[in-house]
C-alpha cells in the first residue's frame, strides 16, 4: 500500500508540472509575456524546490518526515488551483513556484520512506519513483491537450482535485513508515560536498538537469516554431518518454550491482550526442527519434549517480544525500530555464543545445577524475561512513 500510494502521489505531484511545461508558449501568448518573463516562471519551480531541498532535507534525515510530507502535498495543491486564478507574471511565478516546491520536497521524503532502515534494494526503489516522476511529466501534456477544449483551467483543476485527494493519504503513510533517523544537521551538507563520490554524482547531474533546464523553458516554444502542434508535443513526449519510465527500476539495480560510476560516466557520454542532436530537430519523427536516445542516456546517468551518493550516505544520510545532488540540479536547471528562452530568441536551438552538449562531455570527464580520485572498490562496494 505504502508503494503504491507514494508512486501514485508523485505520478500527480510531476503531471501537474508537464500541464505547465505544454502551455508555456500558450501562457506566453496569452498574458504578452516577454521572453524573459517566461523564463522566470520556468525558473520559479526549479529555484524553488533548491530553496526548499536545503533548508528541508535534513530535517527528514532527523525524523521530521511528516511535516516535510505535509509541506508536500499541500503546495501541490496550491500550485494547481494557482494557474487557475494567476493572470499576471507574479502571480504565474508564485504557482510555478508552489508547484516546485512539492516537486522538490516529494521525491526527497518519498524516497526516505521507500529506503526505510535497509539500503539493500534502494537503486530498485529509487528508479521506481523516478520511473513514476517520468511518467506523470509526460502525462501532462496530454492531460492538458486532452481537456483544452473545455477550457485553460480544466488540466489545472483536474491535477489540483487529485491531489487533494490522494496526497492527505500518501503524507499519512509516510508519516507512518519507519525510517532510519540520525541526528545529522546543516553541516553535513559541506562534508557531503567534499567526497568525491558526490562531487562525480553532482557532475552528472548537472549535465542532466541543464538539459532539463533548457528544454523545459525552450521546447514547446521551439517545436512551436517548427510547426508542431500541441498535440503532436503530446504524442512526442509520451513516446520519447517511454524509456525514462521503463528502464531506471533496471538501470538503478544495475548500478546497485556495479557501482553507481560504472554507469553514470559512460551514460553521459553517450548523452550528450543527443543533446547536441536536439538543436538540429526538424519535426515530429526527428523529435522522436532524438527523444528516445536522449532519455535512455538519461536513465542511466540519473540512477547511477542517485546510487553514487547512496554508496556515500548510507541510509542514514539519504535524505540529506539526496537533497543536495538534487538541489544543485535544480539550481543548475532553473538557471538554464531563465538563459534559455533569451538565449533561443538570440542564437537558436543549434547553438543552444550544441553547447551545452559539449558541456556534458566536459562534465563526464570531470565526473571520471573524481571517481578515480575515490578509489573505487569492485563492484561498488558501500563505504557510506
Amino acid at each position: 500500500m505504502l508503494y503504491v500510494t507514494i508512486y501514485a502521489t508523485q505520478f500527480f505531484v510531476t503531471a501537474s508540472l508537464g500541464v505547465v511545461f505544454a502551455y508555456l508558449a500558450d501562457l506566453q501568448d496569452r498574458y504578452g509575456l516577454s521572453h524573459l518573463e517566461l523564463g522566470i516562471v520556468a525558473a520559479a519551480g526549479f529555484a524553488a524546490g533548491l530553496a526548499s531541498q536545503l533548508l528541508l532535507s535534513p530535517l527528514v534525515d532527523r525524523g521530521h518526515h511528516r511535516a516535510v510530507a505535509w509541506i508536500s502535498v499541500l503546495s501541490a495543491v496550491a500550485g494547481s488551483f494557482g494557474f487557475v486564478f494567476a493572470t499576471a507574471a507574479w502571480s504565474l511565478t508564485a504557482s510555478r513556484a508552489l508547484a516546485g516546491v512539492s516537486f522538490g520536497l516529494f521525491g526527497l521524503v518519498a524516497r526516505k520512506a521507500l529506503i526505510g532502515r535497509d539500503i539493500t534494494g534502494s537503486g530498485t526503489k529509487v528508479g521506481g519513483l523516478l520511473s513514476c516522476a517520468v511518467a506523470g511529466f509526460i502525462s501532462g501534456p496530454a492531460i492538458g491537450a486532452a481537456l483544452s477544449g473545455i477550457s485553460f483551467e480544466a488540466p489545472f483543476l483536474l491535477t489540483g482535485a487529485l491531489m487533494a485527494v490522494l496526497g492527505p493519504f500518501a503524507a499519512v503513510l509516510i508519516a507512518r513508515s519507519s525510517i532510519a533517523a540520525v541526528p545529522v544537521d546543516y553541516s553535513d551538507l559541506g562534508d557531503l560536498l567534499r567526497r568525491p563520490r558526490v562531487q562525480a554524482a553532482i557532475f552528472v547531474h548537472v549535465g542532466v538537469w541543464g538539459l532539463i533546464g533548457v528544454f523545459d523553458a525552450t521546447v514547446d516554444r521551439y517545436l512551436t516554431d517548427v510547426g508542431l502542434s500541441s498535440n503532436q508535443l503530446a504524442i512526442g513526449l509520451l513516446i520519447i518518454g517511454v524509456p525514462l519510465i521503463l528502464l531506471p527500476p533496471y538501470t538503478g539495480a544495475l548500478a546497485e550491482r556495479l557501482g553507481g560510476g560504472r554507469v553514470a560516466v559512460p551514460a553521459l557520454l553517450l548523452f550528450a550526442p543527443a543533446v547536441v542532436l536536439y538543436g538540429w530537430i526538424g519535426g515530429l519523427a526527428s523529435f522522436i527519434v532524438i527523444g528516445v536516445m536522449e532519455a535512455v542516456g538519461e536513465s542511466y546517468s540519473v540512477m547511477g549517480a542517485q546510487v553514487l551518493v547512496l554508496e556515500a550516505t548510507g541510509v542514514e544520510r539519504a535524505a540529506i544525500g539526496g537533497g543536495v545532488l538534487e538541489a544543485i540540479g535544480l539550481a543548475v536547471a532553473g538557471a538554464a530555464a531563465l538563459a534559455g528562452p533569451p538565449l533561443y530568441g538570440q542564437i537558436g536551438s543549434r547553438w543552444l543545445f550544441g553547447g551545452w552538449g559539449l558541456v556534458c562531455f566536459a562534465l563526464a570527464g570531470a565526473a571520471a577524475l573524481r571517481l578515480k580520485a575515490a578509489k573505487i572498490p569492485p563492484k561498488g562496494t558501500t563505504l557510506a561512513h
